[in-house]
């Protein structure tokens, strides 16, 4: 009996020694207040070694701004001379300096597609080479100057190697939009091509000259290949389609209008009265003989 007494009264010094020596110091450390020092302006190190020194602990978080030096502390939370506890966690915003892009993958893409992808990311296609491929179809990415997953400046122009199509033969198609009939068969004729089919379209252009072809220019070809040209030709006002619709044939507006026989001359309409009166006349004329 005398040994379990013993045992509980060490188990009750025990914890007491513990809550006096380890649970009451913490317990009351913690729950000190501790003045947040301002380090807005400082650089990182400086800024962290004094949080730290006051008994606070530092989380860093990065922001982009081109108008500060790069590790510059450009804020802060909880803001500064604000009471906080001992061991508080201060966040600290640290200026990263000019955001860079990362550039994508842009191979195997068309090139409205690759531009549309580097549009997302504030960054632009610079300079097409095309390149004939028989890998490759035509307008499609081969690879790009600057390599996928490369940080880059916002508005840094992607240099990509394109596409031309295959290789069919050795002559190369000239640009013929501009140009007129005669001056395209002309250029054809010396370059060992042909005039296809010509069809004629309305466009703003004027009237006459090529507004597209096919193939287009600079895709490869074989000797006596046709090009087919699209001619631009008169457009026809809206108005003068309208008005062509609502008149006749001389261009005037065609109106039901009545004739007007006001100033045409009457008839002589015999009636039976004038023919009574005439038959009298002439039987007084015909007495009027006979005397």
């Amino acid at each position: 009996m005398l040994k379990k007494l013993l045992i509980l009264f060490g188990i009750i010094v025990i914890i007491i020694f513990l809550f006096n020596n380890i649970l009451m110091p913490l317990y009351v450390k913690h729950s000190e207040l501790v003045k947040v020092p301002g380090v807005i302006g400082l650089d990182y190190l400086n800024a962290k070694r004094i949080v730290e020194e006051n008994g606070l602990e530092v989380k860093q978080v990065t922001r982009f701004d081109e108008t500060r030096p790069i590790g510059q502390i450009i804020d802060q939370n909880p803001p500064a001379e604000q009471m906080v506890k001992d061991g508080r966690r201060i966040y600290l915003v640290v200026c990263g300096g000019e955001q860079l892009m990362q550039v994508p993958k842009l191979s195997g893409r068309t090139v409205r597609d690759a531009k549309f992808t580097l549009e997302q990311r504030n960054l632009m296609v610079g300079e097409i080479v095309k390149k004939f491929s028989n890998e490759y179809d035509d307008n499609v990415v081969i690879t790009q100057i600057v390599q996928p997953g490369s940080l880059v400046k916002r508005n840094t122009k992607i240099d990509l190697i394109v596409s031309n199509g295959p290789r069919i033969g050795d002559l190369i198609i000239p640009d013929l939009v501009g140009k007129t009939l005669t001056e395209a068969k002309k250029i054809l004729i010396d370059g060992k091509l042909k005039l296809g089919k010509v069809t004629y379209q309305t466009s703003d252009q004027p009237p006459g000259k090529i507004v597209d072809q096919y193939p287009k220019k600079d895709k490869s070809a074989k000797e006596t290949t046709e090009v087919d040209v699209f001619v631009s030709k008169e457009k026809i006002p809206d108005e003068f389609e309208y008005e062509e619709e609502e008149t006749g044939i001389d261009g005037n507006i065609e109106e039901d209008i009545e004739p007007d026989n006001s100033n045409r001359p009457t008839p002589d309409v015999e009636t039976p009265k004038d023919k009574k009166e005439k038959d009298t006349k002439d039987k007084d004329d015909s007495k009027s003989d006979n005397l």
